[in-house]
């Protein structure tokens, strides 16, 4: 039997490096949405997290959405690549904690110390390891973290 699929909400600062990341964590995790800005995040996780999916802004003329934008279910978790801060991480939770009805998930943060290669698709392929293992051990209950970002 295989194990289950993880959903999550990627967040990244490139389509390019997101199409890869996505990409790589299949089949295991179905990345149900790619968000690539802070501004972004801070407006559609909480609206994923407590259902209201239906209310995400409309997709523009020409713009990329990235994602299986199956909603059918609250994702597990969000991750967030190398392009966003704990800052960052602390003002989305806050936010999504903010809102009604949004359910409580773990949020995946990268570690920026670790060493990492350049922008790129070597970047994409190191960063995608990272999270697969991060995942992975969270799904085996192995992380201990419950609060505050799983750092990967």
């Amino acid at each position: 039997m295989s194990a289950p699929l993880t959903r999550i909400i990627l967040c990244g600062k490139t389509a390019a490096i997101g199409r890869g990341v996505i990409a790589g964590l299949k089949p295991q995790v179905e990345v149900i949405r790619f968000v690539s800005s802070l501004n972004q995040a801070n407006n559609e996780i909480p609206l994923i997290l407590s259902g209201q999916y239906k209310n995400l802004p409309e997709v523009t003329k020409g713009e990329e959405i990235l994602g299986t934008q199956n909603f059918n279910r609250i994702p597990d978790a969000v991750m967030l690549g190398g392009g966003y801060s704990k800052q960052d991480f602390e003002q989305i939770q806050k936010t999504c904690l903010d809102t009604p009805k949004a359910k409580a998930v773990p949020f995946f943060l990268a570690d920026t110390t670790l060493p990492a290669p350049p922008l790129g698709p070597e970047y994409g392929k190191a960063m995608t390891n990272r999270a697969k293992d991060a995942l992975e051990k969270w799904r085996l209950n192995l992380t201990g973290n419950t609060t505050g970002p799983i750092w990967y």
